[in-house]
């Protein structure tokens, strides 16, 4: 039998070591791909919360386009540290319920987004970057300039509480009598599990100043809800 060339050997052993280096690189892709999937991306994956303090710029008194004041409502949409952006990020109103004595009663549908607040025109869709959060408008009741006056205290004995929803519903569902209430959340995000939350809130009607209107209006903090 004939020796093989040398050559031969030499073009048989780099195929052999080509093909091995293929199937570690393959081996090498997939394995990178799971640690990823696995491992890298939900560490990664926004983690959304609501809040709300009593104490900061979440009550809020505003003028308005209407050109009167307004005792607005935001709360905040947090994103986690070292965390992707969320990218389009709805805070969804579901539904609506005024609680009873015993604090149950049936729930109003909505579906509607709540607005980004400072947003002009509205909007209802935004990011919220990692270890960052941005204020979302809840609710708000307004008055007529010159609230101090008789007639302007009849007026706001009556006047309700307004959901900022965007856009507004045909049906009138944004707009409360004075009451308690509770308003069921549900923060979406493209990249994220979606959360929902629970605000109880109340408005009595009445007026006794713009440095009392939150003894009123009162909202308590948001309450997380397990699916």
């Amino acid at each position: 039998m004939t020796p093989a060339h040398p050559d031969v050997i030499l073009g048989s052993a780099v195929d052999t070591w080509a093909t091995v280096f293929v199937a570690i690189g393959t081996v090498g892709a997939v394995a990178y791909a799971l640690f990823r999937d696995l491992f890298v991306e939900p560490r990664r994956r926004p983690k959304l919360e609501l809040r709300f303090d009593h104490s900061g710029n979440d009550q809020v008194v505003v003028a308005t386009a209407e050109e009167r004041d307004a005792a607005c409502v935001r709360l905040r949409v947090v994103n986690g540290k070292r965390k992707d952006t969320a990218d389009d990020v709805v805070v969804m109103a579901t539904d609506v319920r005024r609680l009873d004595d015993s604090g149950q009663a049936a729930a109003t549908p909505i579906m509607l987004p709540l607005t980004w607040s400072g947003s002009n025109p509205p909007l209802s869709v935004g990011s919220v970057h990692p270890g960052s959060e941005r204020h979302i408008d809840l609710l708000h009741v307004d008055w007529p300039a010159g609230a101090e006056s008789e007639i302007a205290q009849e007026w706001l004995d009556v006047a309700p509480v307004h959901l900022d929803l965007t856009p507004k519903p045909a049906g009138g569902q944004d707009t409360l009598e004075p009451g308690r209430y509770e308003v069921s959340l549900e923060i979406r995000a493209r990249n994220a599990d979606a959360i929902r939350y629970a605000v109880p809130f109340s408005w009595d009607g009445k007026w006794s100043g713009k440095a009392a209107v939150w003894e009123h209006l009162r909202v308590e903090q948001p309450r997380r809800l397990r699916k």
